[in-house]
C-alpha cells in the first residue's frame, strides 16, 4: 500500500478501535486528494 499501513493497522482505523495521527491523516488527505474533515466526517466543509 502506498501510505505504508499495515492491514492490522486500517482494519483497527475502520473498525473504530484506533484512531489514525495527524501525520497520517495528512497522507491520507494527500493521497486521495479529499480534506482531512472529509476523512474525519465523510463531509466537505459547508460554507455558513
Amino acid at each position: 500500500m502506498d501510505l505504508n499501513i499495515s492491514r492490522e493497522s486500517l482494519s483497527y482505523y475502520e473498525n473504530g478501535k484506533r484512531e489514525p495521527s495527524l501525520a497520517l491523516l495528512v497522507q491520507m488527505s494527500d493521497y486521495f486528494n479529499v480534506s482531512i474533515n472529509y476523512l474525519i466526517t465523510g463531509e466537505e466543509f459547508k460554507k455558513r
